[in-house]
Order: structure tokens, then sequence, then C-alpha cells
């Protein structure tokens, strides 16, 4: 996303990682699709393993280059884990409490505000 302009003014930024003021919807309706996506995909590495195919599964798998061929396997299912196609992303505005939630993959946000004044200024829960 890069930034987002909150309707207080204040900017959010998205340009690392771990924010604690950032996180992901995942759709009810896709839970079970991702589930057995990463099961499946587990069991076909340790099928490749056995067999000495590794460097096959992650070029099936992978785009390679420049995925890199000599990871460990439990970094593989790591990257596995991405499933941001899948998800919405939401922020919370540490000026001002709103909730902002991506609507569908779009990189359009509709914001939402608290119910009371109360909770400006807390981020997961905390005061700042």
């Amino acid at each position: 996303m890069g930034k987002l302009k909150c309707k207080c003014g204040h900017i959010i930024v998205d340009q690392t990682d771990n924010l604690e003021y950032k996180g992901h919807i995942l759709p009810d309706t896709l839970v079970d699709n991702v589930s057995v996506n990463l099961t499946d995909n587990i069991d076909s590495l340790i099928e490749s393993l056995k067999k000495g195919k590794k460097t096959d599964w992650i070029k099936q798998h992978f785009k390679v280059p420049p995925y890199p061929m000599d990871l460990k396997e439990s970094s593989m299912i790591h990257d596995l884990l991405n499933v941001s196609d899948k998800t919405q992303e939401i922020f919370e505005c540490e000026n001002c409490g709103r909730i902002a939630i991506e609507l569908g993959n779009t990189n359009q946000f509709k914001f939402f505000i608290p119910e009371s004044n109360n909770t400006k200024g807390i981020i997961n829960g905390k005061k700042k």
C-alpha cells in the first residue's frame, strides 16, 4: 500500500514489516481453501524430498529465478504461508483509532470510527 491518509489527516505508513497497527482479514469462506492448499503443498514437498526432487518442487511452486534453491524446508513452508492474495489489509490509525479496511483486494479502504472517544490513542489494547 505505501501510505494511506486517514480521515483525521494522519498518514498511515506501510513501508516495512511487523507493524503493530496493521493486520489482515481472511474471509471465513476462504479458510478451508487456504488450509487445504497449504497442507497439500506440504504433503507434496515431503513426497518430493523422499524422491530426491526438491529442485523440481521448488520450480513448480515458486518463481525461479530468483527463488533461492538452497533454503531449508521450514523456510519454504514459511513462504507457502503467504496468503496475502486472499486477505484484505486492515489498519488502525495511531492518531484517532479509526479502522481502515481494504475493500476486497482493491487497495481502496473504508474507514470506521470507534464507538466512543475513550479509544483514541489505543493501539492493540494498550494506551499510547
